[in-house]
């Protein structure tokens, strides 16, 4: 059997490819049950890695000067460290899920330790908030089959996102953030970060992007009509 050319394979699995990868995510999403999107006619705009104070009791004004609720997907061992921030977050309206103990990297974790990483991080979002906790996050929303099923035997159903502005990258500007949260529709889950947990580089860690772009992010948005909603 000959061989296609060279330019005609590479121009091939350059069509296929995304092709084969979106399907691939779509299967292992239903084998996890995730969530990507909101299911209703509305935005859900969603916190990452904290609780931190300096960073997400700013967020905390800047959603209720403007009268929205958010998610907050809260990594265990900061919710430990303040769980007063914890609780102001929840008194004010917002939805709380875990976000693991510490952050770790699902591709290079072993198993066994992921998944007692994810159990201990959401019994301690419960505990120090007080309250059951239903929602979850993997770390940067990775999921393959095997870790999949490995989160339905947790119990865990992973709700991910459909919209990521990238504020969490060192080099993120405010103006970037806010054209790509703007941008946002109705459904759509946006990804945003109150605190960065293991962060490429210290000056993520300001959060600058992400609190110079919200309240632009906000005003635009309320604009237009969007109504904006939590997520569980």
């Amino acid at each position: 059997m000959r061989r296609l050319p060279g330019r005609l394979r590479r121009r091939l699995a350059a069509e296929v490819r995304p092709r084969v990868q979106a399907s691939r995510g779509k299967v292992v999403d239903a084998l996890a049950g995730a969530q990507r999107r909101t299911g209703a006619d509305a935005v859900a705009l969603t916190f990452d890695d904290g609780p931190h104070p300096g960073t997400t009791d700013r967020v905390l004004d800047l959603l209720g000067d403007a009268g929205v609720r958010a998610t907050f997907f809260c990594v265990g061992r900061n919710a430990v460290a303040h769980p007063g921030l914890l609780r102001r977050i929840r008194a004010e309206g917002h939805a709380i899920g875990s976000h693991s103990w510490s952050h770790p990297d699902p591709q290079r974790a072993p198993l066994r330790a992921l998944a007692e990483d994810y159990r201990r991080g959401h019994l301690a979002v419960a505990e120090a908030l007080g309250e059951p906790v239903r929602l979850f996050r993997p770390p940067r929303g990775w999921l393959d089959p095997v870790r999949a099923v490995q989160l339905r035997r947790l119990g865990l159903r992973p709700t991910l996102w459909s919209l990521d502005p990238q504020d969490w990258h060192p080099d993120a500007e405010a103006s970037a953030v806010e054209e790509a949260v703007a941008g946002s529709r109705p459904g759509d889950v946006v990804l945003l970060h109150d605190w960065i947990e293991q962060p490429w580089h210290p000056r993520a860690l300001t959060r600058g992007a992400t609190l110079s772009a919200l309240p632009a992010v906000l005003e635009r948005l309320t604009a237009v009509g969007t109504r904006f909603t939590t997520l569980g």
